[in-house]
């Protein structure tokens, strides 16, 4: 069974939430409710701007370094350090945004879905009062889950990021094929010849690993999936393995203008030279996500269409 630990005593809520006009109405009630209610309220700069006036009294508005870059050793005492939850307001994209800086605060994050296919927010847009009841009275909890650490190592110096859905190579603004080497724990496993190669967690399964073919993984699996994309060999296939052990990838070619890239979530990206060794491992510290009420097999029943009558 999956952990489940409740989250007690918010009295601070940090709210990220996607660019639009709705999504900005919806960020105004809720930081107006949460302001009611006695939260204090932090907002990113770029969302209290498209707030303008509407930025409820008493909200906190942090530039771009204190909303996502400031660590643990650099804490202050002061009022908008106060953090026990931060709220994502959008599709799964935002909420990945907001996983970083969720993580990186050790506080727990919870998904309202803005959007259309949403699979891990833990309510839907027509939930919002459900929601920010449930962060009030704290009868709220959340789940582990893994997340990823990338290395990359090369001539010029080192890279590295984390991520809660995948990683993957791919080669640039070209679409053509790239040469891959992989290892496990160090021991040998396969030369790829694809258009790319991914490895995902297990709330990374039902993202682009799905698209590509690979297989759906429970979330509160310990495992990660390396999913080769468009492999010229029919024979390569989706693999499964611990999150225990590393997973090594080196950059083998061609080496022309058009160099490939390297990318974190779809949000975060390096470009490669030949030679350029990536390891992902598993990331130290999971993220603490609020869960759908659901299971993730009626979720993915609802979402993906899925039918369990006989």
């Amino acid at each position: 069974m999956i952990e489940r630990n409740p989250i007690v005593g918010v009295r601070g809520v940090r709210l990220v939430c996607r660019d639009g006009l709705a999504a900005t109405d919806a960020a105004v009630a809720t930081a107006a409710r949460l302001r009611h209610a006695g939260l204090s309220v932090s907002l990113p700069v770029e969302l209290a701007r498209r707030m303008g006036d509407r930025v409820p009294a008493g909200c906190t508005v942090l530039e771009l370094e204190e909303r996502e870059d400031r660590r643990e050793d650099r804490r202050e005492d002061r009022r908008e350090d106060r953090l026990d939850l931060v709220l994502a307001l959008g599709g799964d994209g935002t909420l990945l945004r907001a996983a970083r800086l969720a993580s990186e605060r050790d506080v727990p994050l919870m998904g309202i879905n803005l959007g259309t296919l949403g699979f891990l927010a833990a309510y839907g847009a027509g939930q919002l009062d459900e929601a920010l009841d449930a962060a009030v009275q704290g009868s709220l909890a959340w789940t582990p889950r893994l997340r990823l650490h990338v290395v990359v190592e090369r001539r010029s110096g080192t890279w590295e990021c984390t991520g809660s859905n995948d990683v993957y190579v791919k080669h640039g603004a070209l679409p053509r094929m790239i040469d891959l080497t992989t290892t496990v724990a160090g021991v040998p496993m396969a030369r790829y010849r694809a258009d790319g190669l991914l490895v995902c967690t297990p709330m990374g399964s039902t993202a682009y690993n799905l698209a590509a073919g690979g297989p759906i993984v429970n979330p509160g699996t310990e495992a990660f999936t390396i999913t080769p994309i468009c492999p010229h060999s029919l024979t390569h296939r989706p693999v499964v393995t611990s999150a225990l052990e590393p997973i090594g990838i080196v950059y083998s070619g061609p080496s022309d203008s058009e160099a490939a890239t390297l990318s974190v979530d779809g949000l975060w990206s390096s470009a490669l030279e030949v030679g350029d060794e990536i390891m992902v491992t598993k990331a130290p510290r999971p993220l603490k996500l609020v869960p759908p009420s659901a299971s993730v097999f009626e979720v993915l029943r609802r979402k993906l269409g899925w039918s369990h009558e006989a």
